[in-house]
């Protein structure tokens, strides 16, 4: 919550965020952007002479733009006047589009009650002002305006918690275990579908089939089926791959075991 994050920086570091950047404790106050203002002047009065210039405000009063800067402690202010919504909203930035913040770890980012982890919450909060700071000189908001929740993706709290939960997602799976595979012989494949090919075609099959059913097989196994009966899946395959010739293969078959059992063409 708000006062608990001032009050648990100090509690922490046993000084107040704001004497935290002063030069007192050896840390340069520092701007971390700039922003455009409006100043109000009262303009230069001359007899006889017409105001042009800069818009006229108020009574007389002229508007001027300036450029002013924006403070650490300013920032820091700002984050610990928020809620704790708005607060893990800004934490949720954070981690999606500052590599390696937190450590990498979403886990680091909550209390197991699912309350923002304030300690940590203001270690990373610190470390983008600095990276802030050090941005000034590029001319660089980006950093800035994940602070102060400004146009980054334009995101709602309920999109950016819905996109730390996908990346989260994301993460479980690249650290879940990797199932080995291992992949039947490519030449013991071949030389199944061949003889499979021999008796459903009557022909070898060509090399673009054998790569096809070689491919069709590793694919199996890649999905996570464990048992596959390769002479079934290659006579299948060799069907498939040419029903005519399959169809007309099993007719000259079934027309020899007639003439076969007439007694036609038969032993000498």
């Amino acid at each position: 919550m708000a006062e608990n994050y001032e009050q648990k920086f100090e509690d922490q570091y046993g000084v107040t965020a704001a004497q935290a950047s002063s030069a007192a404790y050896g840390v340069v106050r520092g701007i971390i952007g700039y922003e455009t203002v409006e100043v109000e002047r009262p303009p230069v009065e001359r007899p006889g002479a017409l105001t042009v210039g800069p818009e006229r405000r108020g009574r007389g009063a002229e508007v001027e733009m300036r450029q002013s800067a924006i403070m650490s402690d300013t920032i820091r202010q700002a984050i610990g006047a928020l809620g704790e919504q708005e607060q893990k909203a800004i934490a949720y930035e954070i981690f999606l589009n500052i590599p390696g913040s937190y450590g990498g770890d979403y886990e680091q980012i909550f209390n197991d009650d699912g309350s923002l982890n304030i300690p940590n919450f203001q270690n990373v909060v610190e470390g983008v002002i600095g990276l802030a700071e050090e941005a000034v000189a590029y001319d660089n908001t980006f950093f800035l305006d994940i602070l102060r929740r400004g146009d980054v993706g334009e995101m709602t709290p309920a999109e950016l918690a819905k996109a730390f939960q996908d990346r989260v997602a994301e993460i479980d799976a690249e650290n879940a275990p990797k199932r080995i595979v291992n992949y039947m012989d490519p030449a013991g494949l071949q030389a199944a579908l061949n003889d499979a090919s021999a008796s459903v075609l009557g022909r070898k099959m060509t090399n673009d089939e054998m790569k096809a059913f070689v491919s069709k097989i590793h694919g199996m196994q890649a999905s996570g089926i464990s048992s596959i009966s390769v002479g079934a899946q290659a006579e299948q395959f060799a069907r498939g791959a040419a029903p005519v010739e399959a169809g007309a293969m099993d007719h000259a078959n079934a027309a020899a075991l007639i003439m076969q059992a007439a007694g036609i063409g038969g032993r000498r």
